[in-house]
């Protein structure tokens, strides 16, 4: 396992689903974890228990990633309390789905607020830090590389990240920074429960390894990449998603 001894980690998202299993794992590997949540409180400081009675360090953080005055106190926070800032997962992200014509402007905004502008926010706020302490990692979870109907808004803010994500490699590189994005598939999460069998059945047949992942194994491939295994890792777009996007490429879709 690679090890994450003494890092500073902030989770955006970080109080269930695919942003709780990252807070976890980094807290496994070594890392004293920042556990950021706007609204979720009662989630947040379960994972925060859990966290802390599996032997690990961090604390739990109310912000609104959509706006840059509270995203600004949250980095201050946890600088004043560390001096220093190594590891940022760039996770939370919200739903609107609605087919085009149905899609409201208020969908399409608060998609595009939480999902791409959030991510700008705290990674602009956390490559002030690791640019004046020798570098840092920015990991950006996105979602699949492939389009879904009804998600015109969360496919242009995920394809948004996986462009800002490798043109902020190229430019903090000199800083010590890597910064890479991650497109996961179908994961079983809270989310995903409120799907139909249907459905979950058709989406094995689209999945060559016909299983949905795990949150302990997006986790993994993050703390992998956070950590100096993966040094020579930036600007990667990295599917973690059973194999579907192969498929997809094939195919010419």
């Amino acid at each position: 396992m690679a090890a994450l001894d003494q890092r500073i980690a902030l989770v955006t998202g970080g109080s269930r689903g695919l942003g709780r299993a990252v807070a976890l794992e980094l807290a496994r590997r070594g890392a004293w974890v920042a556990i950021n949540y706007r609204r979720r409180e009662r989630e947040a400081r379960e994972t925060l228990a859990q966290l802390r009675a599996e032997g690990g360090q961090g604390a739990a953080y109310r912000a609104d990633v959509t706006d840059p005055d509270q995203v600004r106190r949250m980095f201050e926070t946890v600088f004043d309390r560390h001096r220093r800032l190594d590891i940022l997962v760039n996770n939370a992200g919200i739903i609107r789905d609605a087919y085009f014509l149905l899609m409201s402007a208020r969908d399409w905004r608060d998609v595009l607020e939480v999902d791409l502008n959030g991510p700008f926010h705290c990674s602009k706020e956390a490559v002030r830090i690791m640019a004046g302490r020798g570098g840092g990692v920015i990991v950006n979870i996105g979602s699949g590389l492939v389009a879904q109907p009804g998600q015109v808004n969360h496919s242009a803010a995920k394809a948004g990240m996986a462009g800002f994500s490798r043109a902020l490699a190229r430019e903090v590189a000199p800083r010590g920074i890597r910064v890479m994005h991650v497109a996961p598939g179908f994961f079983k999460t809270e989310m995903s429960e409120t799907l139909s069998r249907d459905s979950i059945e058709a989406s094995y047949q689209l999945t060559p390894l016909e299983r949905w992942g795990l949150p302990e194994e997006l986790a993994a491939l993050v703390a992998f990449l956070a950590s100096d295994d993966a040094r020579c890792f930036s600007g990667q777009s990295i599917a973690i998603d059973g194999g579907r996007s192969a498929v997809e490429a094939e195919f010419g879709l």
